[in-house]
């Protein structure tokens, strides 16, 4: 009886293992929002804060990370991407750009509480494209130059939209248009 026991559990842990489900990861906490002084000063990645953009400060997401937040009170939703390291305050969870607290109705209040779910992990990295421009070189062992690739940004100028496309294998696939998608 011990043995099927020990069977039954080793067997519900690699399946919870090999087949985690969504709910896994959600969590809930405090919110906050990043005070208008820290506009265009660096981030952890690297990156320049911009409360225009829909970014937020995890502690342990790794940078690229897109989360769906939830307010709790109010049921307003938004995506966010992970890009900075944060919040400062232990007692809060995640800090969101001024736009992101916009959505959610966190603006007057400056905090409140939220659920927040990984829609999809991050790589850990994200260049720095505003450094990345046609010019720079890096020269390798034979001095040749070779230019470094470009990467999308969003543009101050248009709106872009960042749209997520569901693959039929379960996978996200990051999209940005500059066409407002369909709800």
């Amino acid at each position: 009886m011990i043995l099927k026991s020990v069977f039954a559990f080793v067997f519900l842990a690699v399946v919870k293992f090999v087949n985690p489900s969504n709910e896994d990861n959600v969590s809930s906490g405090k919110a906050s929002y990043y005070a208008h002084k820290f506009e265009g000063k660096r981030t952890s990645s690297g990156q320049r804060y911009r409360a225009s953009d829909y970014t937020a400060a995890h502690r342990s997401y790794p940078f690229g990370t897109l989360l769906e937040v939830t307010n709790r009170a109010n049921g307003a939703k938004t995506l966010v991407r992970v890009n900075d390291r944060g919040p400062h305050s232990r007692s809060r969870l995640l800090d969101v750009s001024y736009s992101a607290a916009k959505d959610l109705g966190l603006v007057s209040s400056g905090t409140g509480n939220v659920s927040i779910k990984v829609v999809s992990l991050g790589s850990g990295f994200i260049p720095n494209s505003e450094d990345l421009t046609d010019d720079f070189t890096v020269d390798n062992s034979e001095n040749k130059p070779q230019s470094l690739p470009s990467f999308p940004t969003f543009s101050n100028t248009k709106h872009q939209y960042m749209v997520l496309v569901k693959n039929p294998d379960g996978s996200v696939k990051v999209e940005y248009s500059e066409t407002r998608p369909n709800p």
